[in-house]
């Protein structure tokens, strides 16, 4: 009982607004495998003050967006907030009838198509975003976990329109997306991984930090030694599909601390002078 208690006040906690003004957001998704073409969505968020303000879209693993996923994602989105920047939790899965672990496996289709489908919908999203008039159209981020985070990091080589400011990426699928050399990124990205990921093996995420293998944009990767896949979802230690999943508050808020770096670091200058980012930015 007292286990529980303790949960459920971090998903209170979590949960506590930090944002001026939010709204819902639609747009129609245009994917590769056109099957998957949709009209999807999600929650924008606003911080306080005026904008145009700078936007993180964040995507869902590929379970979608279940309590603790959405309670992890709001967790983000109001760090974010607090520092200034707009966000969109957007969901893939829901209105695709996806939702409940159907993507979390190759049986019904493959990683790739589904990285596809994920990376094809933040740019469909970018799109949507360029046209409100409270965002900065050349300020908009993205931040993935687990198989948004592969989604993430695929993005990063750009898409048919531009490319993000910089990107997060969450315990990605580094084996299937980085098993080579040669990759050349247009956005800068970090990627936070788990040493103890069993689901996502880091080992391909901490190799791709050696010369040649990524050019192009700035390539970072932070590891941290005890964390398991999904660190950042506040959830006792579990087993999903044969794979260890598992909360560590110390990987979750050091991350934190370091993608807002990161982000306020790619703002373009005229941002990055602004009020509300100038004392912020490294």
């Amino acid at each position: 009982m007292r286990n529980l208690c303790h949960w459920l006040v971090l998903l209170t906690a979590v949960l506590l607004p930090a944002h001026a003004h939010a709204e819902s957001l639609t747009f129609r998704s245009e994917v590769t495998t056109n099957e998957f073409t949709a009209t999807i969505g999600g929650d924008l968020s606003l911080p306080k003050g005026k904008g145009p303000f700078p936007v993180v879209i964040l995507l869902h693993p590929c379970g979608g967006l279940d309590e603790v996923v959405l309670t992890t994602l709001q967790a983000h989105s109001r760090e974010l907030l607090s520092s200034g920047f707009a966000t969109l939790i957007l969901d893939s899965y829901g209105s695709r009838n996806l939702t409940g672990g159907k993507m979390c496996s190759n049986r019904l289709y493959r990683s790739d198509i589904r990285y596809g489908i994920r990376r094809d919908d933040a740019f469909n999203a970018m799109v949507a975003l360029q046209r409100h008039a409270n965002i900065s159209k050349e300020n908009i981020f993205l931040l993935g976990l687990s198989d948004g985070g592969s989604a993430a990091l695929l993005s990063a080589k750009g898409g048919p329109v531009d490319h993000f400011r910089a990107i997060a990426s969450y315990y990605p699928d580094c084996g299937k997306l980085l098993g080579g050399v040669g990759y050349v990124y247009k956005s800068p990205i970090i990627v936070f991984v788990g040493e103890k990921d069993d689901w996502t093996p880091p080992a391909e995420c901490i190799k791709s930090k050696s010369p040649g293998v990524v050019t192009g944009a700035e390539f970072e990767v932070i590891s941290y030694p005890n964390a398991y896949h999904g660190f950042d979802q506040p959830r006792p230690m579990r087993k999903v599909l044969g794979y260890t999943m598992a909360y560590d508050r110390e990987a979750t808020v050091d991350s934190r601390k370091r993608y807002i770096e990161f982000f306020i670091k790619n703002l373009t200058a005229e941002l990055k002078a602004a009020p509300s980012f100038s004392g912020k930015a490294k």
